[in-house]
């Protein structure tokens, strides 16, 4: 059944965080949690399973502005995950279909996301769910030596 997350799901939806973005520490990813709990332009939706565990997740806010849309503001998908044992079985899908949702309630005429560019599975998820890829992207940082200048 998909919902709107509430406080009770804090611990499956950091469980699920975790191993969605496996390098954010705990303490950042309880910080998210609870700053997405609060705002007025996100939403999460949760897959839960018969037994009050989650299977899946989505999270969503709106975006000013989003590279290849063409509207002012766009729904974008923050985060979307599915437990390995249920995929494949339309959660998936269901989720991004109460995001379209939830766009369409707040005004929206585009759903904006992106994965990482070696995150195949997430890719072909995005393709086959109707997104057109826009760009690709790789970030770069380097840490700079000596004291910073000031303005």
């Amino acid at each position: 059944m998909i919902r709107n997350f509430t406080r009770e799901d804090s611990d499956e939806w950091l469980r699920m965080r975790v191993a969605l973005w496996p390098d954010c520490s705990d303490e950042m990813h309880r910080l998210e949690i609870a700053e997405q709990s609060e705002g007025s332009d996100v939403a999460v939706l949760v897959y839960a399973r018969s037994d009050g565990r989650l299977g899946g997740f989505i999270e969503l806010s709106v975006r000013d502005r989003v590279d290849g849309s063409m509207s002012r503001q766009a729904a974008y998908i923050e985060g979307w995950c599915v437990d390995p044992d249920l995929r494949g079985q339309g959660i998936g899908r269901q989720l991004v279909e109460r995001t379209e949702a939830w766009a369409c309630q707040g005004g929206l005429t585009e759903l904006a996301s992106d994965a990482e560019i070696q995150n195949e599975h997430s890719i072909q998820a995005h393709h086959a769910l109707g997104f057109s890829e826009t760009f690709r992207l790789v970030h770069f940082l380097k840490p700079v030596a000596g004291r910073a200048r000031s303005s």
